[in-house]
């Protein structure tokens, strides 16, 4: 006889499946909040920085989820050769300000007139050192608080 507490057959096999499928989730990050936040454009964000005076040609925002990490990644073309400090806090302005989402982080990448991209980097570690937390490719990768004080700094020298 079998004891009573054990759960056996298609129960069995249902219970099984559910486990594995939530621990994949659970692992990868992936859920169906964070399935509904992967991959998508973000509109508001893109729409804003183009109608600012800051000079944008092209603009384009996507939200993305990466294991447990949410990010917003930033992409700006501007009609200049250089990105001035009030510029940046313009752009990083706006970003917070239309910023809907559950995100901590920024990946920007601002590309100049010739479509060559812009040491951001050197810019933002001006204004607050250390404020970009990784830098790869002409992206840097900054937080929410880290653009509020780039903000901040850049409204104080006014």
């Amino acid at each position: 006889m079998r004891p009573a507490s054990r759960v056996h057959g298609p129960r069995r096999n249902l219970a099984a499946v559910l486990l594995s499928a939530s621990l994949l989730a659970s692992l990868t990050g992936c859920s169906f909040i964070a399935g509904d936040l992967a991959d998508d454009q973000v509109e508001e964000i893109p729409a804003a920085l183009l109608a600012s005076d800051i000079g944008i040609t092209e603009a384009g925002a996507d939200k993305a989820v990466s294991g447990f990490t949410y990010y917003l990644a930033v992409g700006i073309y501007l009609d200049d050769d250089d990105l001035t400090d009030s510029e940046l806090a313009s752009i990083l302005q706006i970003i917070v300000d239309e910023n809907d989402l559950p995100t901590d982080t920024i990946v920007l990448t601002v590309m100049n007139s010739d479509r060559e991209s812009i040491d951001v980097e050197q810019i933002a570690d001006r204004l607050v050192p250390g404020v970009v937390i990784v830098s790869s490719y002409g992206d840097i990768r900054i937080t929410m608080d880290g653009a509020r004080e780039i903000i901040e700094a850049v409204g104080s020298d006014n």
